[in-house]
């Protein structure tokens, strides 16, 4: 059609991955390290769990506010404090061990980690161009899952051969190298934007039914994820392969990078009807024929089924939901997605607990599939109402 290609990858779009990529890494080498050190203090597992409760609470609670302050604060000084913030809560790690010193710790991390997920999710989404917004988004979601997938596995390999101050001390140097990055990023929140939030009362930015029902559906979807991420070791022994059933998240990552390669663009182009519906068809057969599996076959099929949902499900329907509001509520929209993540990941991580106690954890992957099913039929049913909100939004 004629149309110049806007360009995507600038290099405020390039610091933003980077930052957020060694941020996540850096922060979920701290959440796998701190079982493993916690266990040394103090043999008891209910102290490592309190420790993420109070973690995902603080988180929680933080998210609530943190839209509304982003909304009425310059971003990259904001961004900036909130490093230095969470620099200040690593370096406390070294002034005492106590456990109690400890969970106050994780309480203070949680406040910072949910202002720093928002403010990177709102800044990577204010630079990506409207008409590259899908795949803007799809690439910015694999720098996060990528580091989510580093940290852990860094920091278990480190801890086995070094101390959990030393893997502190790595992780306060990751964080410095996001410091320096913030640095050269720029505020992306635009005069009339502003202007257009001091007008409003703070609380219409804390919530916005426009985009209840995305965030519904990456709920269910999150509720999905709990399943595979807290019961699939456990289902290695169920059925006898061991610690060989961790191939089901290389089977899902390789899913996962072939198909967000192209899914973004798709978006752009043609919507996100041709992707949610098929991305939600194939995860619920995923986790059916995993829940069904016998051999290490039938699990690589299922994590590659899966691995097509995880790859499309949140992203898509996140770029969906940011067409759905005015510019200056972006924020409001990602604290929204991340806070009913954070409860689908609670709910599921409890109620499949429940489930796999009843009738086993095959049982439970096959019956998780209900999650997909519920997406698909929710969004059958209610994307053709936000069509109108998204052709009003359409300039």
């Amino acid at each position: 059609m004629g149309k110049i290609k806007v360009k995507l990858w600038t290099n405020q779009y390039l610091i933003i991955i980077v930052l957020s990529l060694v941020m996540f890494a850096s922060f979920y080498m701290i959440t796998a390290g701190f079982p493993i050190f916690v266990s040394t203090i103090n043999d008891n597992p209910t102290i490592a769990g309190t420790m993420t409760t109070t973690l995902m609470l603080a988180s929680l609670i933080t998210r609530f506010f943190a839209s509304v302050i982003i909304q009425k604060v310059n971003m990259k000084l904001l961004l900036i404090i909130s490093l230095l913030y969470f620099l200040g809560t690593i370096g406390l790690t070294f002034v005492n061990d106590s456990i109690g010193f400890l969970i106050f710790i994780r309480a203070l991390q949680g406040i910072g980690f949910s202002m720093l997920t928002i403010l990177v999710f709102t800044i990577s989404s204010n630079i990506v161009p409207k008409s590259r917004l899908g795949e803007g988004i799809v690439f910015f979601a694999m720098s996060t899952s990528v580091g989510t997938t580093m940290g852990p596995l860094i920091a278990i390999s480190y801890l086995a051969n070094y101390s959990f101050h030393s893997m502190m001390m790595l992780t306060l140097g990751l964080m410095s190298f996001s410091l320096v990055c913030s640095f050269f990023t720029k505020n992306t929140v635009t005069k009339e934007n502003k202007q257009t939030t001091n007008n409003e009362p703070f609380y219409k930015y804390m919530f916005d039914k426009r985009v209840l029902l995305p965030c519904i559906l990456v709920a269910f979807n999150y509720m999905a994820i709990a399943g595979t991420v807290n019961f699939i070791g456990a289902f290695g022994k169920e059925i006898n392969v061991g610690g060989s059933i961790s191939q089901f998240f290389i089977a899902q990552g390789i899913a996962m990078v072939i198909i967000r390669a192209f899914s973004g663009k798709i978006f752009d182009r043609f919507g996100h009807r041709i992707l949610i519906i098929p991305a939600a068809i194939s995860g619920t057969l995923g986790l059916v024929l995993l829940g069904f599996s016998t051999s290490m076959w039938m699990v690589w099929v299922s994590g590659a089924l899966f691995g097509i949902a995880f790859a499309i499900i949140h992203p898509i329907i996140q770029a969906w939901a940011l067409t759905l509001v005015p510019s200056e509520k972006k924020a409001t929209v990602n604290s929204m997605l991340l806070i009913f993540i954070d409860f689908g990941l609670a709910i599921g991580s409890v109620g499949l607990g429940f489930l796999a106690n009843s009738v086993g954890y095959g049982m439970t992957f096959s019956y998780s599939a209900t999650f997909m099913i519920i997406i698909l039929i929710l969004y059958l049913i209610g994307s053709k109402r936000t069509a109108t909100l998204e052709a009003n939004k359409e300039k």
